[in-house]
């Protein structure tokens, strides 16, 4: 009897835990799936896979997949799950002003991350800290955690959609040493509506969505290229210059991101002085405190050294 009435106890703390999450969750437009510990190793056997395969290169893989890390940090030994967290953005209108002109672009959806992680973060521990449980931050390939999760399914343009939020989606993921009653690992699956769309295909200026796979020839990917140190290659037309970091071209035409196509209320202007000092290749550590923390609060900070040349590609179009 009393066995009975703690298992019961547990059956409803372990319900409170998972609709407590659900609800402040939805409170901040996201959604989260979680998943076994046990599957961190499919994840690092799956990107591997890749790279014996061929099917991304070397060079890519060192750049983009070097930084994971496929174990839990030691100050949470006895993790249980991992949970992984959408979070649907908007894009941010990026004003320049430059010798007397105004250049207009955009920051695309995802690259303004410290408040969303912050928020996210604040959530969890509040809910599972008063449990006597702990969360600390994943360091893992997001977008296949996302579609393996159930969370997202995967485009054409191997970008991954949630659904009720398109592809313009922030993703986070977290360990916690809480056992989650629902482990949510899928097959990977493809949106039905890619089968018989080609839309992202046709816009993809540098062409490297194949017809034949899922996985894109990702070093051809404008986005990589944009994130990239070193002259855009003779092969990318001055044209395609769409947003300052990333690339927004397959996800513009993509009907599934129809309704989600929405810019921030928020305006980022740099002026003339602050556009003339990144454009003059200023070292980071002699720039106005002020530009350091207009740059900081929209994480423009860390693609710094790439600032000059991708401005310069969209003053130039």
């Amino acid at each position: 009897m009393f066995l009975s009435t703690l298992l019961e106890l547990e059956v409803k703390i372990l319900k409170s835990i998972t609709d407590e999450l659900h609800i402040e969750f939805r409170k901040l437009h996201a959604k989260f799936r979680t998943v076994s510990i046990i599957h961190i190793k499919d994840l690092q056997i799956e990107i591997n896979e890749w790279k014996r395969n061929r099917l991304i290169t070397e060079k890519f893989f060192k750049q983009n997949y070097g930084d994971f890390i496929f174990k839990p940090p030691k100050k949470l030994p006895n993790v249980y799950s991992i949970i992984i967290i959408g979070v649907q953005q908007k894009s941010i209108p990026v004003n320049f002003f430059y010798k007397g002109k105004q250049f207009q672009t955009v920051l695309p959806p995802t690259y303004v991350y410290s408040e969303v992680r912050a928020t996210c973060k604040e959530i969890l521990s509040r809910i599972l800290e008063k449990k006597g449980y702990f969360i600390e931050r994943a360091i893992l390939p997001l977008k296949l955690l996302a579609v393996r999760s159930g969370l997202a399914k995967y485009g054409k343009n191997n970008i991954c959609y949630v659904d009720g939020m398109g592809s313009l989606t922030r993703l986070e993921a977290f360990y916690t040493d809480y056992e989650f009653p629902l482990d949510d690992w899928h097959e990977k699956q493809l949106m039905k509506s890619c089968t018989t769309c080609s839309l992202c295909q046709n816009a993809c200026p540098t062409h490297c969505i194949p017809k034949e796979r899922v996985l894109i020839h990702a070093d051809r990917c404008l986005t990589y290229l944009n994130e990239n140190t070193g002259d855009f290659p003779s092969w990318v037309s001055k044209q395609v210059h769409n947003a300052l970091v990333g690339c927004l071209h397959c996800q513009i035409v993509c009907p599934q991101n129809k309704k989600f196509l929405k810019f921030d209320k928020q305006i980022v202007d740099f002026t003339e002085e602050e556009t003339e000092i990144i454009l003059q290749k200023t070292p980071q550590k002699l720039i106005p405190e002020s530009l350091a923390e207009k740059l900081i609060r929209f994480n423009l900070d860390e693609y710094y050294t790439l600032l000059s040349r991708n401005l310069l590609a969209l003053i130039n179009k």
